[in-house]
């Protein structure tokens, strides 16, 4: 584009309005781009169309997300914190302004960017006991793997259950859930319950260490074990003395049994 045409498209975009006003909103100039900011006929849905551009630049981003007067908007903030170039500093200012699901989706989306997914993570995470319970099963069903272990010590075993069926869930999930200080009492008996869980050696072990675990349940599962893996409960202080005491003697008739056997 020649230097007079692109001043001449410069003035055309602080004033335009009706299909010139869209059609610029796909110009390639930063210059055009920055000029369109100044239009006082730029609305929502244009802002909207604009951000929609995966090639936005970073500071067109911004100067639409500092703007307080088009902040205003609820789907413009949305559409703010989904475009992959808007600042970090900026994106978490939106953060609390964003409802749930809404977050939930923005963070699921592909190209996210790592640290602002983890921050959205952070968030639904720090929100979810001020959620109805219809909102942390959903949360727990489509939510991440980081969502999904975070909700499996919660207050309602429904949602416990929700997240044990989320297939984003992880085996490391569930047993740092199982060794959490204050582990949900229903936990233990919905992962033992489970077609999936309650096969896995790190969830069984997670599982001995678990503070709710029944002594039937623990004793259902002690066969399964290593004389290394008992050894170590022996010696782990998260489990209760009554139970190393128990695994001790356990210990000591596997070993007469060996003699006897002559193993």
């Amino acid at each position: 584009m020649a230097e007079t045409d692109l001043r001449e498209t410069i003035e055309q975009a602080r004033t335009a309005s009706g299909p010139q006003l869209e059609n610029l909103l796909y110009h390639r100039s930063r210059e055009v781009l920055d000029a369109l900011m100044e239009n006082p006929r730029l609305g929502e849905q244009h802002l909207i169309i604009l951000l929609a551009r995966r090639d936005l630049s970073r500071e067109v981003v911004a100067v639409i997300a500092q703007n307080q007067q088009w902040m205003k908007s609820y789907p413009l903030k949305v559409a703010v914190l989904r475009h992959p170039k808007t600042p970090r500093h900026l994106a978490l200012r939106l953060l609390k302004f964003i409802y749930p699901f809404d977050l939930m989706e923005i963070g699921a989306a592909p190209g996210v960017a790592p640290d602002l997914k983890r921050l959205i993570e952070d968030t639904l995470l720090s929100q979810r006991e001020g959620m109805a319970t219809g909102q942390r099963l959903s949360l727990a069903r489509r939510g991440s793997a980081r969502i999904a272990g975070g909700l499996l010590n919660d207050s309602d075993n429904r949602v416990i259950r929700a997240a044990l069926d989320n297939p984003a869930l992880t085996e490391q999930s569930v047993a740092a859930a199982l060794l959490v200080d204050k582990s949900a009492a229903e936990l233990p008996v919905a992962v033992m319950e489970h077609s999936r869980w309650s096969r896995r050696r790190g969830v069984k072990l997670a599982l001995l260490r678990n503070r709710h675990l029944s002594l039937a349940r623990f004793a259902a599962i002690l066969p399964e074990v290593s004389p290394g893996e008992l050894n170590d409960l022996i010696g782990d202080p998260r489990v209760a003395p009554n139970i190393r005491s128990y695994v001790a003697k356990m210990v000591r008739m596997r070993k007469v049994r060996s003699k006897k056997m002559g193993v």
